[in-house]
């Protein structure tokens, strides 16, 4: 296993607290119940994928550290960059979107993982996953481009805007990606959350983006 897979699912292990809705009453698990019917189980149903042991952590790890990245500290980050003010502000920004997407980094392996065992590569939720990868690869030089021309002209300049706009767009489509995540669980029925729990992240996700957009405005 890759040692960003082993970092993640460390990470994950630490923040267990926040999957507690997975697992419960998954008709895939192999954890009591009756597996006869378990097209996912160790058994002889042939023509299914067989998935490692730990693919349930990697479920939870994967929900998780993508949801600390695009639900806490993404939306932080941005949040602290727009209200406060003091000297070495750009550092603390860089740190929280730094950290948030290296979390996003580990979520992105396991997810690709999982949506090539699950044949689910071509699902909404897995190529806006991809997307949010790829843009956010651009995020770093684009900060950095609107600090070193804010500092030269005292202004915002072509950089600033797509460093600012971009950023709210993928913390925005993150977050609703999550929430497509934990749909396409419950659909396929592997380690599904339950409804509560999909209801919570909602709750929890749409506070943190009106918190973000007041902050904005």
């Amino acid at each position: 296993m890759p040692n960003f897979t082993k970092i993640a699912l460390v990470l994950a292990c630490a923040t267990t607290a926040l999957a507690q809705g997975y697992g419960g009453n998954n008709p895939y698990s192999n954890n009591g119940g009756d597996s006869s019917n378990n097209p996912y189980s160790n058994g002889s149903n042939a023509g299914y994928p067989s998935f490692p042991s730990n693919f349930h952590l990697m479920v939870t790890a994967h929900a998780v550290l993508a949801t600390l990245a695009f639900s806490v500290l993404f939306p932080i980050g941005g949040i602290v960059i727009r209200l406060a003010s003091f000297p070495g502000l750009w550092w603390i920004h860089g740190v929280f979107q730094t950290l948030a997407y290296i979390l996003y980094i580990a979520a992105f392996a396991l997810g690709i993982s999982m949506a090539q065992s699950l044949d689910k590569m071509g699902e909404t939720h897995a190529w806006l996953g991809i997307a949010l990868f790829v843009v956010l690869l651009f995020q770093p030089v684009l900060g950095v481009l609107h600090h070193v021309m804010f500092k030269k002209y005292s202004r915002r300049t072509v950089w600033s805007y797509g460093h600012i706009w971009l950023g709210r767009a993928a913390i925005t489509v993150g977050m609703v990606n999550a929430g497509l995540g934990l749909r396409l669980s419950q659909e396929t029925r592997v380690f599904a959350p339950s409804q509560g729990a999909v209801v919570g992240y909602w709750v929890v996700a749409v506070i943190i983006w009106l918190l973000y957009m007041a902050s904005v405005v």
